[in-house]
């Protein structure tokens, strides 16, 4: 079994344009039960209002793929590019696109326009997430303009929650003009231009998450009388509360105070609390950070420098796996594995986990008490690992796992 069929929920057809297509989705990714209404909405007005033909195409936070795929179906000469935080998204967006046949794709990682380095789009597209902070939100509808060409257009749909929002934005920014407007219950859709003047400005030399828009506060904790002070960011959990998970994980890091690690393997890692605590409690060599989320990976990183740490013995990877991980080169692993995935996802990491740690050596788990009873029954049916102690508490469960020799 592959790493995308673990994650894999079912097949999904929709129509676009008299064209049939079909979409592979995941539970982890948003709107896994079906193509999003909103996103249905979106594409219906691109038809509506004579979107026929279009050069270039930014889809913005593609997910698995239903926007840029549908464009590209409808209209095959164009050049589609398909980005997403998520590396997941990614992932499901590639295989889709083969599944439809489709060419001419390009598909990569941005924290919102960070990663791009084209600016001659022509129409940029985006079912904008709701729970991205005003600030990420205010910049997504107006710096899309140094990503587009003079008469590009921008065609965005976003949920009446943050609706009022966006109108606010769109309508008192003089050199946006807005082309069209639809309110259906629960989404509202614009069409929107910029006025000719503006592309005289030039782009900022630093991208969004450098200039410190998706930065929202600070909180302050302490391991072992030590302060770790973390910038927390819009867009991810944890910004004001830790979870219990966390929690637990940081009492085990107290416990290894002063160890002496080589390479320490930190995933999910969040705000950086969990890896931004080991590197000032042990004499860390190298910590690798593994996420789907771009942006996870970006604010553990900047976390671990603002407290010291040398950011060149930080090493993001980017992916759902840990492919890229060599065997046998970490010698300690801490992260917490989401309670609303699939167990089948819980065990590939786990195995595949027991393959990079070194032997003899530790691995920590947090998450649900669910996932973690069935985690150890996993490993001691496999013989993995061997358990070294399990804890409960408030329905979250922590597991300290030692690799076999």
């Amino acid at each position: 079994m592959n790493n995308l069929e673990v994650f894999y929920k079912k097949t999904v057809p929709y129509n676009y344009r008299k064209k049939n297509l079909l979409f592979k989705v995941s539970q982890s990714l948003f709107s896994s039960h079906d193509i999003d209404l909103g996103t249905k909405h979106l594409l219906q007005t691109l038809d509506s209002e004579g979107f026929n033909s279009y050069k270039k195409v930014l889809d913005l936070g593609c997910g698995y793929g239903p926007i840029g795929i549908s464009l590209k179906s409808f209209y095959k000469p164009s050049i589609v590019h398909m980005v997403d935080r998520d590396a997941l998204a990614l992932d499901f967006s590639k295989q889709n696109a083969e599944l439809n046949g489709l060419e001419g794709i390009k598909l990569y990682g941005s924290l919102g326009y960070d990663d791009i380095s084209d600016r001659d789009f022509d129409l940029v597209i985006s079912n904008i997430p709701a729970k991205v902070g005003e600030p990420v939100l205010s910049h997504i509808l107006e710096d899309v303009r140094f990503y587009i060409k003079p008469e590009g257009r921008i065609a965005i749909v976003v949920i009446d929650a943050i609706g009022d929002y966006v109108t606010k934005v769109l309508e008192s920014n003089k050199n946006i003009n807005i082309t069209f407007r639809k309110r259906w219950p629960g989404h509202l859709v614009f069409h929107y231009k910029f006025s000719s003047n503006i592309f005289n400005e030039s782009k900022p030399k630093l991208g969004a998450f450098e200039r410190g828009i998706y930065k929202r506060g600070q909180k302050d904790i302490y391991v072992n009388d030590l302060e770790v002070s973390i910038n927390t960011s819009y867009g991810l959990p944890e910004f004001n509360i830790l979870s219990y998970e966390t929690e637990m994980l940081l009492a085990k890091i107290e416990n290894l105070k002063g160890k002496q690690i080589k390479r320490a393997l930190v995933f999910n890692p969040g705000q950086g609390f969990i890896s931004s605590a080991l590197s000032k409690i042990c004499k860390v060599d190298e910590v690798n950070l593994v996420d789907r989320d771009l942006e996870s990976l970006r604010v553990s990183r900047e976390n671990m420098i603002s407290n010291g740490y040398d950011s060149k013995k930080i090493f993001l990877f980017h992916e759902t796996s840990f492919s890229k991980i060599n065997p046998k080169s970490v010698d300690l692993v801490l992260g917490i594995l989401d309670d609303k995935e699939d167990p089948k996802v819980h065990q590939m990491f786990t195995k595949e986990l027991s393959e990079k740690l070194s032997n003899n050596e530790l691995m920590i788990l947090a998450s649900g008490s669910t996932p973690i009873i069935r985690i150890e029954s996993f490993v001691r049916k496999e013989k993995l690992f061997e358990v070294v102690e399990r804890q409960k508490s408030k329905g979250k469960s922590i597991i300290v796992l030692k690799n076999r020799v």
